[in-house]
């Protein structure tokens, strides 16, 4: 049987385990030693992209810091403005004429104002640099005036009924308050609000309370969308000796006379005309704008109505009365046209007055910039007696030391309101007044408060280690 099994050949030889294992020793190597340089390549690239993270956030930081320090440059250029009792008539640089070290870096600050239009413009530009990183910043700024604001009131809740903005109201311009403002309802309020007061009046339901909350419920709900400013500082108000000013560089003086602008000489309206007469006479004397100053100041007695083309002023040292419409030849139902260059200003010692006669008994609109020195600017007068006269409009500018009350109403139980005498309000700011303003306004409305931002932008910037002037 042995050898039987012999005959069929050799056996096979097995592999030996030690064999085996060294060449199973031998591939794990090779994976273990690809898998570590793999990962060693990971690793060494995640710390390159650590380091470029690195350098990428370094500059970051220095940009961050270059454009900040450029921007406190630029208020720091503000403050100095607002600080001076005569403004500079060319470029100036305020604080130094090399660059200043500050905030790990270096800024500078140059001031060039522009007196080409109405209103002097004074650009604020700010370079600053750190480490090697470059931010520079301009903001144009014009004086505060009267005519920047829808309601300019000196004294709102003070002695007599209080100037309240109610439901149903949609004000469409800035406003500015030397008093607490006072707020019935739900109006709206499309811009910013400032109130030197740190409360707001509400009328709660018939009983005034005074508080800092930004609504009263159940009954107050104001919408102030560009937010409102409490605690600001006091614009100061006009005085006679302003009135004064004007007066004196009128280049057309009347007394007790009715002016109309654009007067119908029955062919049809004498546009670019202003015409005056004795009050109560039919006898004219029609005058062209363009052939004087636009400044009229009228003494006594002034009567105002018509259609404006041009631009003009008219200064009572007493009331001006409103008789009827008073708008602007370039404008429609929707007020001044975009390409308008009729500007209007109505100044009065005491008050303007929207006259109680048939002309103004349905509905009124009015175009113009109108200021009280002492009294109230819309003043309706009789606003309280007879029937509806329907809607004041007002396309312009509110200027007042008092506020002046245009009509009464209720409200029912849906919270609509009813007009009982008077007028409804409708008043919109003029933003023209912004850089258009009327003749003779710039000797009086720039009166120490402040500036306002018109433009802030960002431009090339300037190595300041490499400054030159």
């Amino acid at each position: 049987m042995d050898g039987m099994r012999g005959t069929k050949g050799a056996p096979r030889e097995r592999p030996h385990a030690r064999s085996l294992v060294r060449d199973e020793s031998g591939s794990t190597l090779v994976v273990v030693m690809v898998f570590a340089i793999i990962m060693l390549i990971s690793v060494m690239a995640i710390m390159e992209i650590g380091a470029q993270d690195a350098v990428l956030a370094v500059r970051d930081v220095r940009t961050s810091q270059a454009f900040y320090n450029a921007e406190a440059g630029a208020e720091r250029g503000e403050a100095w403005l607002s600080g001076q009792s005569s403004l500079p008539t060319g470029p100036t640089e305020p604080f130094n004429d090399d660059p200043e070290a500050f905030a790990g870096g270096l800024y500078h600050i140059v001031i060039t104002p522009d007196a080409s239009g109405a209103r002097t413009i004074y650009t604020v530009t700010s370079y600053a640099t750190v480490d090697g990183r470059s931010k520079a910043i301009e903001v144009d700024l014009t004086p505060t005036a009267f005519s920047d604001y829808l309601y300019y009131t000196n004294k709102d809740v003070g002695p007599g009924t209080p100037g309240y903005f109610r439901t149903g109201d949609v004000v469409d311009g800035p406003i500015h308050i030397n008093d607490m403002m006072a707020v019935w309802g739900d109006p709206v309020f499309a811009c910013e609000i400032r109130t030197t007061a740190t409360e707001i009046q509400y009328y709660n339901d018939g009983s005034p309370i005074q508080t800092s909350a930004l609504e009263n419920p159940p009954y107050d709900y104001p919408d102030f969308q560009e937010g409102i400013q409490m605690g600001v500082a006091t614009i100061p108000w006009l005085d006679e000796s302003d009135l004064n000013t004007l007066k004196s560089l009128a280049g057309l003086s009347l007394a007790n006379q009715e002016l109309r602008f654009g007067r119908d000489d029955g062919s049809g309206p004498m546009l670019g005309y202003v015409s005056y007469s004795n009050i109560g006479k039919d006898s004219w004397t029609d005058v062209d704008l363009s052939s004087f100053n636009g400044l009229i100041y009228v003494n006594g007695s002034c009567m105002v109505s018509g259609i404006v083309d041009g631009q003009a002023t008219v200064v009572n040292n007493a009331t001006i009365e409103i008789v009827g419409d008073l708008i602007y030849a370039g404008s429609d139902a929707n007020g001044p046209l975009p390409n308008c260059d009729d500007i209007l200003g109505l100044v009065a010692s005491t008050k303007v007055v929207i006259s109680d006669n048939a002309a103004n008994g349905s509905d009124c609109v009015i175009h113009a910039h109108i200021m009280s020195m002492n009294n109230q600017a819309s003043l309706v007068e009789n606003y309280s007696q007879g029937t509806p006269r329907g809607t004041l409009t007002i396309h312009g500018g509110l200027a007042q030391d008092k506020w002046g009350p245009v009509g009464t109403g209720y409200y029912d139980g849906d919270e609509n309101f009813h007009l009982l005498t008077g007028y409804q309000r409708d008043l919109h700011y003029d933003w023209r007044l912004r850089d258009l303003i009327p003749p003779g306004y710039e000797s009086i409305i720039f009166a120490g408060g402040g500036f306002n931002r018109l433009v802030w932008r960002e431009i090339t910037p300037v190595d300041l280690t490499c400054w030159e002037g």
